[in-house]
Parts: C-alpha cells; structure tokens; sequence
C-alpha cells in the first residue's frame, strides 16, 4: 500500500508542473495532500493528525475554489497527447523501480522491529490524545470548546442572513 501511495505522490508532484488552470492545481495539490495523510497516518499509527491535517486543507481548498472560480474564466483542460505519453512513461518506470527497488527508506516501517516493548508503550503513551482530556489539560480543552461555541454564535449573530453577503455591493 505505501507503494502505491508514493507513486502516486510522485505523479501528482510531476503532473503539478503541467497543469496550467488554477482549479486544476488545487485538484492536484488536494490529492497531494490526501496522500500526504495517508502515509502519515500509516507511519504514526494514528489517523487523527492526518484527519485534522486533511479538514484544514479542505477548508482552505474550498475557500480557494469559490475565489478562483468567481475570478477567472472558464479554461478547457487541453492534454497534449505527447506530455500524456511521457506522463505515461514516466508512471511505469516509477512504478517499476519503486516495485523493485532493494532500499526501502519507509515501505516496511514497523515499529516492532528497532524499539524494544517498554520504548514501544513509552511511545505510543506520547503519541495518545487521551492527555489532552485528563485532569490538569481537561479544563483548557473544555474552554477551547466553549470559546469556539461562543464565537460561532457570535459571527452567525452578527450576520443578518436576509441582508445578504458580507461583501459590499458596489
């Protein structure tokens, strides 16, 4: 799995310099980073700072989207047929030497085999989020939430929903 993953990051990291039209780098770079979070959330055994790292950046393409495409014109995507070849080439030797390479810097990562038991627990005891719900950090979590609470009923307050957008109308 964690080849197929960095084929394809690789692919997408060439297919970038390609692309032309802004919504198809935000296309690009939005699977870049679900790639990103795979492997990462493969490595670190624990898929919720891939998960946060994945809204964030999903927020901010979306964002991004509604402002390029209110922007600029609609473009076609044109696909040279010869730069589709070479993509093309350029996939299966990739994929080849990926498959078949000797050196695998983070293929077979196992945590098992470099760390003995009482370093394993260690580790996976830093890495858990419960800390952030225990005693002495339970208090700043829980006035996080309500902060965050309070301002969101603040902002849809402070919007009148029948006057329309933010923006003003020029």
């Amino acid at each position: 799995m964690m080849k197929i993953l960095t084929i394809t990051m690789l692919m997408n990291s060439i297919l970038f310099y390609s692309m032309k039209t802004p919504l198809s780098l935000g296309l690009i770079l939005l699977f870049q980073t679900l790639n990103i979070t795979l492997i990462s959330g493969m490595m670190s055994l624990n898929f919720w700072y891939s998960y946060i790292l994945f809204l964030i950046m999903l927020g901010g393409m979306l964002i991004l989207f509604i402002y390029v495409s209110s922007l600029s014109s609609n473009q076609k995507f044109n696909f040279n047929k010869k730069n589709l070849m070479i993509y093309f080439i350029i996939l299966i030797i990739l994929s080849w030497i990926t498959i078949n390479s000797k050196m695998n810097l983070f293929m077979n990562y196992d945590m098992k085999n470099f760390m003995s038991m009482e370093i394993e627990q260690n580790f996976f005891l830093k890495m858990s989020l419960n800390k952030l719900y225990n005693m002495p950090t339970n208090q700043i979590m829980f006035l996080l939430i309500n902060y965050l609470l309070l301002t969101l009923f603040i902002v849809v307050k402070i919007t009148n929903i029948k006057m329309g957008p933010l923006r003003k109308n020029f």
